[in-house]
């Protein structure tokens, strides 16, 4: 068996942000030249509160290793 510690595998994460919360945190560190892992993908979205689940299990449908929901 392979342990994960000594592949290079790293997971594809896909985050869901508030638009008026988080992703607000998330385009300043890019303003700020701050770097996150190339494998998160940043999805802006209305509201967390009102998002429907189906986008979560279409993320994991395409591929995605872990969810990240941010409001």
């Amino acid at each position: 068996m392979t342990d994960i510690a000594d592949s290079d595998w790293q997971p594809t994460i896909v985050a869901f942000l508030c638009n008026w919360c988080s992703y607000g945190a998330a385009d300043l560190a890019g303003v700020s030249r701050l770097q996150y892992p190339p494998t998160i993908r940043a999805i802006r979205v209305p509201c967390t509160g009102r998002m429907n689940p189906k986008f979560l299990l279409a993320a994991f449908r395409r591929g995605a290793d872990g969810i990240w929901v941010s409001g």
